[in-house]
């Protein structure tokens, strides 16, 4: 499933620390891309009414194995463990999924005051599952920014998918010529620490905007509570951390698969 030109050298690490993201050339391969995408036409056609394709989150908790399997691969986990160690938690997993001519706008936000984690975090790892770009709601990134500290955040809840967002005077006023907005071929990916602000627009154009997000963080992290709603049946469940390469840390009595 990943490519063999995958490579996480010092340049890529000493790029993701100076500037919060990094973009690699080849990740998934065209096979990869291939059972990526299926699944996803799968799951998006069994949504409830009133789920959005951009909220399929953690359904490898639901039975989906082949996210869980995407999620352990040996060469991922690699690199997230020269980032933040031998001791390695999944917490999360997201597919966003933008329909065309249509899908959200996800305002400017840190990942780890959203999603209610601290921790030693070596950030998230964005796998482009269609070519991505400024038509079909890329995401963009404020370079260097993962070094500000917590921003302050107001209520978005107008907003159906974030329900809060930075405050606007906290951004640069010349946030339009600093962003950096990702553009990638399926196959491709792109990591970001959990600190830096980031946002996406809607999809304009005629083509699928789909991602998989996959997220780590060091075992030793506080995870706070987190209670999703499964995008095929409504019902709730809670979010589970799982132990995925290491030992696990204070004893927290956690799981190694959700299978």
């Amino acid at each position: 499933m990943i490519s063999q030109d995958f490579v996480y050298d010092d340049t890529a690490q000493a790029h993701y620390r100076e500037d919060g993201y990094h973009i690699f050339d080849n990740c998934l391969t065209p096979q990869g891309v291939d059972t990526c995408r299926s699944n996803i036409e799968r799951i998006v056609a069994s949504l409830h009414a009133d789920s959005i394709p951009e909220e399929i989150i953690c359904v490898h908790q639901r039975g989906e194995r082949w996210l869980w399997d995407l999620a352990v691969q040996p060469q991922i986990l690699d690199m997230i463990e020269r980032t933040i160690g031998p001791d390695i938690l999944l917490w999360s997993i997201h597919i966003l999924a933008k329909r065309p001519g249509a899908g959200i706008d996800v305002p400017w936000h840190q990942d780890a005051p959203y999603w209610n984690v601290s921790g030693n975090m070596p950030g998230a790892v964005w796998l482009a599952i269609d070519d991505v770009d400024e038509g079909n709601g890329s995401m963009s990134v404020l370079p260097g920014w993962h070094t500000k500290g917590t921003l302050p955040r107001r209520d978005s809840r107008a907003n159906n998918a974030f329900n809060e967002e930075i405050e606007p005077g906290a951004l640069p006023e010349n946030i339009d010529d600093i962003k950096v907005t990702y553009r990638l071929k399926g196959g491709q990916m792109a990591t970001h620490h959990t600190m830096i602000p980031h946002s996406s627009t809607t999809n304009r154009s005629e083509r699928w905007r789909r991602v998989i997000v996959l997220r780590y963080i060091a075992a030793d992290a506080q995870i706070g509570e987190k209670t999703y709603v499964c995008p095929i049946t409504r019902e709730p469940f809670d979010r589970e951390a799982f132990l995925v390469r290491g030992r696990d840390l204070n004893d927290q009595g956690r799981r190694q698969t959700p299978f």
